[in-house]
């Protein structure tokens, strides 16, 4: 208790008397031209919500010793086609594991241990799903928030597209979210729309974010691309997908949920081609579904697969540099992307 004690007091704005942890947070909302920050602090045995001023604070539950900043910037739109860079790390599927997810990213050396992006030039590519399951969402987004401004300013990008728990969660529908959020948004007197609403800062960074984007010769998606929105521009595909309803469809042929490239009935290898040369490019990059040789190459190399199981399995990312793809996983260690069998082999006993 005497170490979490010294290290809260690392953080501005708190001295040795105030004994309370930050467990969440914090929450950027809007009224009007009013903006209103609240975090939830455990005090003692309470749970109690602060209204805070100046500087954002983000406390990952349980580690302190990870707490980082976030300045807030201006939000805008990204364009559906991007260029590539020398080097660009691929993942997806952080779903709230915070922990998880920083030990990949320290060991990939995209950031040092004080959350400075040391990545230069690169690109880092979440192909979707930040929520759900995990329960350290709230710090994964913010980090990557930060990170997107200082990647800029550096040089390289950041780039974050939708998979399907995001959507659901933008559009109402919270069947897999943890129990935490529910408890936390009653103390804020809002309910698990009103933590990511359209007046939130984060909500609205959300919905700023592209279903699907062209990275150099690579598309990028959660899910895949069906046949179904053959003929579509990427513009026309985000557009088609980016409105969020208070409830969300359930559209197997939207890129978030599509998985035709691992289940039946399984896009043929003339339907990779089309889809690839449709949009100019050389490779498909997408997560959502968990083949047991993931991180992997599948469909004679063209459809790269880096959906694991960050709550069970070993973190791992995707890279691609000057023209060569590894794999690295979260000790640093680099190997070339290993091909596997085509879609003809992999059947439902392979999906994990």
């Amino acid at each position: 208790m005497r170490r979490l004690l010294f290290l809260l007091t690392l953080l501005p704005g708190l001295s040795w008397a105030q004994k309370s942890v930050q467990v969440d947070g914090p929450y950027v909302r809007y009224e009007g031209q009013q903006r209103i920050v609240k975090t939830i602090w455990q005090d003692d045995d309470d749970l109690v919500v602060k209204t805070e001023h100046g500087a954002l604070n983000v406390v990952p539950e349980g580690h302190p010793e990870w707490a980082f900043q976030v300045k807030l910037h201006t939000i805008g739109s990204e364009n559906a086609a991007q260029p590539l860079a020398e080097k660009t790390l691929f993942m997806s599927d952080i779903e709230g594991e915070f922990a998880k997810f920083r030990k990949l990213l320290l060991a990939a050396q995209v950031i040092d241990s004080a959350y400075n992006w040391t990545y230069g030039h690169g690109s880092l590519v979440i192909a979707g799903d930040l929520f759900d399951r995990g329960k350290d969402v709230v710090p994964e987004l913010w980090l990557l928030y930060k990170l997107e401004d200082d990647a800029a300013a550096a040089g390289g990008s950041v780039h974050v597209l939708l998979g399907n728990h995001d959507v659901m969660n933008l559009s109402g529908d919270y069947r897999y979210t943890d129990a935490k959020y529910f408890k936390h948004a009653w103390f804020l007197n809002t309910g698990c729309a009103g933590l990511f609403g359209a007046d939130t800062e984060l909500g609205r960074w959300l919905r700023s974010k592209n279903i699907i984007e062209k990275i150099g010769n690579v598309l990028v998606m959660h899910g895949g691309l069906s046949p179904a929105l053959k003929g579509l521009t990427l513009d026309e595909v985000n557009k088609k997908y980016q409105p969020y309803g208070q409830q969300v469809k359930v559209d197997r042929n939207a890129p978030f949920w599509y998985r035709g490239y691992f289940r039946a009935p399984k896009i043929s290898m003339a339907g990779v081609d089309s889809t690839l040369a449709a949009y100019s490019c050389k490779y498909i990059v997408v997560g959502h579904t968990i083949i047991k040789w993931n991180i992997a190459s599948f469909y004679e190399g063209k459809i790269i697969g880096v959906d694991v199981d960050e709550h069970k399995g070993k973190p791992m990312a995707a890279l691609l540099e000057n023209g060569q793809w590894f794999t690295i996983d979260d000790t640093g260690e680099r190997k070339r992307l290993q091909y596997k069998p085509s879609n003809d082999q992999i059947n439902e006993k392979d999906i994990l």
